[in-house]
């Protein structure tokens, strides 16, 4: 009796699909195919976990006759709605707050920036002490970003490293709610930039104010661009079955598979929103007429609209 043999009559005897099998081992649902079609063979720390889950020796999993065995109750799996065994759903939500949250940091440190120098300028404090004070927000806000969003995103990477495969419990009561949520944040977040944009304008006309009217504007740009990004991510995390695909690409062989639709597109915006980016910036400090010391806000905010495009590709573009 050989291993694939012994593997589908367990998991077969305990009513359990290849996909829960996968989703209890931490990985991807083609490579319990491979293993019950004898195209490869797990490593020993899944086929311990095998044993665990099955109750059984090693040698009898690997070696011995398992098919005559009948299966215990008290490990079959339960004829009952998919639930989230493995804590996606909070994972989801928390990267997508922090994620979020970082990028509204980023923004908020020129704007802060931009405040205190027009404070300073109307309470005539000296430039210099106002130069120095208004790097301050910028390094802190930046700083307080990068404590948020690269923890996240090695939270994350260990997260899909341990469930490469999960099984999709959401209800399309979850889906329309979420829909809903989402709608609400894009157009909470755009009118929040639109309004901005108006009061930059109404503050730079009629008080002449250029550093207030800027600082007010990214401020709300800021509050703005944290719905669109918190709302994209959220709804992107929703497709379940794109998450494990990915996963299941990266795992084969331990190569990536190609390239799907939806990255196609959103690494071809975010390359040419950055060449822009740069474009800008460069003018900006080369170009008489246009040179300014905030030439390099030209980056982050590129970086920034790049993330505004993934999470707008990742909620409307369908892969292939």
């Amino acid at each position: 009796m050989s291993f694939r043999e012994n593997v589908q009559h367990l998991r077969a005897a305990h009513r359990m699909t290849q996909e829960q099998l996968a989703m209890l081992l931490g990985v991807s649902r083609q490579s319990v195919t491979k293993w019950e079609s004898g195209k490869s063979n797990p490593e020993m720390d899944k086929l311990l976990k095998i044993c665990e889950i099955f109750g059984c020796t090693l040698d009898d999993l690997v070696c011995g006759d398992l098919t005559s065995r009948p299966a215990e109750p008290t490990v079959a799996m339960p004829d009952a709605a998919p639930a989230d065994v493995c804590g996606y759903d909070e994972e989801r939500r928390s990267f997508a707050r922090s994620v979020s949250t970082a990028v509204a940091c980023f923004i908020l440190g020129p704007a802060c920036s931009a405040l205190l120098e027009s404070l300073g300028r109307l309470a005539d404090i000296d430039h210099r002490l106002v130069d120095v004070l208004g790097v301050l927000p910028v390094l802190g806000l930046v700083a307080a970003g990068v404590a948020l969003v690269v923890p996240a995103g090695i939270r994350h990477s260990a997260f899909v490293r341990s469930h490469p495969f999960v099984e999709d419990f959401y209800t399309e009561e979850d889906r329309a709610a979420c829909r809903t949520l989402l709608t609400r944040r894009l157009v909470a977040g755009i009118a929040l930039i639109l309004l901005g944009v108006a009061v930059c304008v109404v503050v730079d006309q009629y008080l002449c104010l250029e550093d207030l009217a800027g600082g007010l504007m990214l401020c709300l740009v800021a509050v703005g661009v944290r719905f669109i990004v918190l709302g994209g991510m959220l709804w992107g995390g929703m497709d379940v079955g794109a998450y494990n695909s990915a996963n299941a690409g990266a795992e084969a062989d331990g190569a990536l598979g190609p390239r799907s639709r939806r990255d196609r597109v959103t690494g071809g915006l975010c390359g040419a929103v950055m060449l822009v980016a740069t474009l800008v910036g460069l003018v900006m400090l080369f170009v008489p007429g246009y040179q300014t010391p905030l030439f390099w806000l030209a980056w982050p905010i590129g970086g920034i609209t790049c993330g505004v495009v993934s999470c707008l590709t990742s909620a409307f573009v369908a892969d292939e």
